[in-house]
């Protein structure tokens, strides 16, 4: 069974593949590093390597102040 994905930052759909986990709070500013981080995310490989150590609200800022950088997909 093949299901959609959305990426919540850039709206591309497409298959599980294509998308990363994301660490609402990365996991090299984190205080606990050796346990896994509950909050996470699905988005697309492009806007998961974009975003970088950023938070999920400094990456949508960012891409607010940087609208001819900003991603639309995943990595090919």
């Amino acid at each position: 069974m093949n299901m959609n994905f959305k990426c919540k930052y850039c709206g591309y759909l497409g298959l599980r593949k294509d998308f990363e986990l994301d660490h609402v709070i990365p996991i090299s500013r984190s205080l606990i590093q050796n346990i896994v981080n509950p909050l996470m995310d699905l988005i697309c490989s492009g806007c998961n390597r974009q975003k970088g150590k950023m938070t999920s609200r400094e990456y949508i800022l960012w891409r607010l102040l940087h609208p001819y950088e900003k991603n639309f997909g995943p990595l090919k």
